[in-house]
């Protein structure tokens, strides 16, 4: 059997369809040494408030780095428990770990989303947190999280990496709980050159914090 190497992403190839207008950007940017901070993040972070209808919105190195703010900005401390779904990338599991809490898997319902009924049989005195993870462009049943977590209080804190965009409901992914987190990654629903997170908020405490 002939082996046959099949690319993750043509990222090459997709450069290539904007290649003008790319290097354009790039020469502004490296033209005014506007590398952090800059009134590009400002303006992204106004358009995405924005775009998602949410009060906050912060620009940050990586989804990673967005959940483990998103975390440590709603009270997660360590050896809390956060309730994750089994199915989802690792990083939204290794932020939990890295905040020093611990990842409580769950199963996913037919939608390959986290299941409701799963977590509300594993909310316990030590969940600190829900942490549905939207997937493929999709979002969980909001209402039914909400009603498995009932009147206790335990934030949301929504790993929409893949879902910008997404909605549930006509609202937006992420901006249902206390924060919800983006990835930029290249291969994501908005790539960037490189590595790239959001973290969003309605909550002014929490905007504060991160």
């Amino acid at each position: 059997m002939r082996a046959r190497n099949v690319p993750f992403f043509n990222y090459a190839a997709l450069f290539k369809e904007r290649e003008d207008e790319y290097m354009g950007v790039i020469k502004d940017v490296l033209s005014r040494g506007a590398y952090i901070l800059q009134k590009d993040l400002e303006t992204f972070e106004k358009n995405l408030a924005a775009y998602l209808d949410v009060e906050f919105a912060y620009g940050v190195a990586d989804g990673t780095n967005a959940l483990k703010l998103a975390l440590i900005a709603t009270g997660i401390k360590p050896g809390d428990e956060v309730i994750v779904p089994s199915h989802t990338y690792v990083a939204s599991a290794a932020a939990i770990h890295y905040v020093g809490a611990v990842p409580v898997f769950v199963e996913c319902a037919s939608d390959h989303l986290i299941d409701p009924d799963s977590v509300s049989a594993a909310i316990t005195s030590k969940t600190g947190c829900v942490m549905p993870v939207q997937l493929n462009g999709r979002t969980a049943n909001m209402d039914r999280i909400a009603e498995a977590i009932g009147d206790r209080p335990i934030p949301i804190v929504e790993d929409a990496a893949q879902a910008l965009g997404s909605k549930f409901k006509r609202q937006s992914a992420g901006s249902f709980g206390a924060a919800g987190t983006f990835s930029f990654y290249p291969a994501k629903v908005l790539g960037c050159f490189g590595d790239g997170g959001a973290v969003i908020t309605n909550d002014p405490d929490v905007a504060k914090k991160i």
